[in-house]
Formats: C-alpha cells, sequence, structure tokens
C-alpha cells in the first residue's frame, strides 16, 4: 500500500536527478535548437556517395539506434559492439586487428573513454577512403557529470564520459580538418588530408571538464547545422 500513498516525485531517478541539479556545475553551453542529430547528419554523408558501392562502418552499435537507420545492403554497412547490436560481436580494438576494408562512413560512439576513443579515431583514420568522413558522438557534455568518466551515479541526464579530449587533439593536429555541431551531445565530424598527424597531447589525460571550457572550447572549431552541411558536402 505504501507505493499507493506516497506520491510519485518520490523515486530514486526523481532523487537522482534532484541532487544532479542541485551539485552539476552547468556550463551554460546551449544546444542548437532544430531537428537535427548525429543520425540526419550521417544520412546527409552517405548520400553523396553511390548506395551500392559505399561501406559503413559503426564503432559501438549498442540499441542499434543509427545503425537500423542505414539504408545500406548488409554487405555494405558493419557494426561493431563487444555486447549487442551492429553485426560483429567484439571489441573494437580486435575488429582492427583483422579488418581490411576501407569505409567511405564511419561513425565512432563506443566506450565513453579518451583512451579508447583515441584508438578508435587513429584506427578509423587508417581505413578510412579518399575523401571519406568521419563522424563522433558526445563531443559537448554540458557539465561535470555527463563528462565523468567512469560514470558518476548522478550522470543522470546524460552522460558523454572524457571523450572530448580527442576533439582538442583532433582540433590541433595537422592535414586533419575537424569540426563539432553543437547538437545531440556534440557531434564531431572529421576528414583527413594527405600527410595527416594526429597530435598526442600527453597531459590531457588529467585535464577536466572546467579546464576544456576555460582552456581548450574556444580552440574547438564549432559549426552551426547549416555550415556544417556544407563541411559534408564539400570533396
Amino acid at each position: 500500500m505504501l507505493k499507493y500513498i506516497l506520491p510519485p516525485i518520490i523515486t530514486k531517478p526523481t532523487i537522482l536527478k534532484f541532487f544532479n541539479k542541485l551539485l552539476r556545475k552547468s556550463k551554460n553551453i546551449n544546444y542548437e535548437k532544430n531537428n537535427y542529430n548525429r543520425i540526419s547528419l550521417t544520412l546527409r554523408a552517405l548520400n553523396k556517395k553511390n548506395f551500392d558501392k559505399i561501406n559503413f562502418l559503426e564503432i559501438g552499435s549498442a540499441g542499434n539506434n543509427l545503425f537500423n537507420c542505414i539504408p545500406l545492403k548488409k554487405i555494405n554497412k558493419i557494426g561493431v559492439d563487444p555486447e549487442s547490436g551492429g553485426t560483429h560481436r567484439m571489441t573494437s580494438d580486435d575488429f582492427f586487428k583483422i579488418n581490411k576494408k576501407k569505409f567511405d562512413v564511419i561513425f565512432i560512439d563506443g566506450l565513453h573513454s579518451y583512451e579508447q576513443c583515441q584508438r578508435d579515431v587513429i584506427n578509423s583514420l587508417k581505413f578510412l577512403k579518399k575523401n571519406g568522413i568521419i563522424f563522433m558522438h558526445d563531443m559537448m557534455p554540458l557539465d561535470n557529470f555527463a563528462a565523468s568518466y567512469p560514470r558518476d551515479f548522478l550522470a543522470v541526464n546524460a552522460w558523454n564520459g572524457d571523450v572530448w579530449k580527442v576533439g582538442v587533439e583532433l582540433s590541433l593536429s595537422k592535414n586533419l580538418n575537424f569540426i563539432v555541431v553543437p547538437i545531440d551531445h556534440g557531434v564531431g565530424i572529421l576528414k583527413k588530408k594527405k600527410k595527416y598527424k594526429y597530435k598526442i597531447l600527453p597531459d590531457i589525460k588529467h585535464k577536466t571538464i572546467e579546464d576544456y571550457y576555460k582552456k581548450y572550447f574556444k580552440k574547438i572549431n564549432k559549426k552551426n547545422c547549416e555550415d556544417a552541411l556544407k563541411f559534408i558536402d564539400r570533396a
């Protein structure tokens, strides 16, 4: 009978959200208000290609939210996840050890850790076709709980981890064109040029989200959705 007496507000998720709101350090960063998300941007990139020949790779396919929206034949799309979704039940590290394919479009949304995301980007660049494009999720966390790694129990509204550190390194790398679109937790878009060089910042591993918004945020090339679409469309 107690559950019928207590008001609905007295629940564990509600309590966690209350403390999240009370304790979080919001960065006052606003996502662009429109109907775009990571799926629509990815489909835009795919639409540039020949659908009969294009190859697509997703790292982190749990839930298949993106993977099932990719209108390609089974032979032309691969989804890698050790737990669920996609086509390959393994880690991304193991996949890249055996992979021989090159891809036109790659989406990275695996473990929300800096080290793993960095490896996924470096490996993906090796298997990216000429004029290919890489997308990354969770590049713009809004508060300290969303940016926690490992995940803080108060990260109840969103959890992005510390993959933003990879975005900083890409922004400072040679011959890598990288932008971040302020939608859907921050969508990174990456293109490579000849003789590119990924710049690893040894000290960034220990930096916090406060460091990101105080020191690094202004160095990130941020683009609105309209400009992002133009960036995607350019060869």
